[in-house]
């Protein structure tokens, strides 16, 4: 083979993994997945880390002003007050009792800013004619079955 041949594949692989390893946009921050009753619980041990939280939107409790709201989110009883930003566009699912997890970061007064919302609606899961007390659910784990 011809030798600048052979040191033009070196330099555009030199080139390639540098620009791989380099590369800005990569994302190294870890979300943490929680329940809402354990981050009200250990709010010290939450802060200044990227949250997904699970739990249940608190039946009254949503004030929509435009693309943001207040809300509460509950989990075994426990109460975690959000304020979504509106970053991004609110589900149509979005609504009191729904399943909802919500990602975003937790403030040293103790309440959760969200910059994104996902939410189930809890009536197509159940049974016609059912009711289900959404804070008495438990998460079950899978790791111990």
């Amino acid at each position: 083979m011809n030798k600048k041949f052979v040191l033009l594949i070196l330099f555009i692989l030199t080139l390639i993994l540098t620009l791989f390893f380099i590369d800005p946009n990569k994302q190294t921050q870890t979300i943490l997945i929680v329940d809402a009753d354990t981050v009200v619980a250990n709010q010290a041990n939450f802060y200044d880390k990227e949250l997904r939280v699970r739990g249940f939107v608190k039946p009254g409790s949503i004030v929509r002003m435009g693309n943001k709201a207040e809300f509460i989110v509950v989990h075994n009883n426990k109460e975690l007050p959000v304020y979504f930003n509106g970053k991004t566009q609110i589900p149509d699912t979005f609504g009191d009792a729904a399943p909802v997890r919500i990602d975003g970061t937790l403030n040293p007064n103790g309440t959760f800013t969200a910059t994104k919302i996902e939410a189930k609606c809890a009536s197509k899961y159940e049974a016609p004619n059912m009711k289900i007390n959404h804070d008495q659910l438990q998460y079950r784990d899978y790791n111990k079955l």
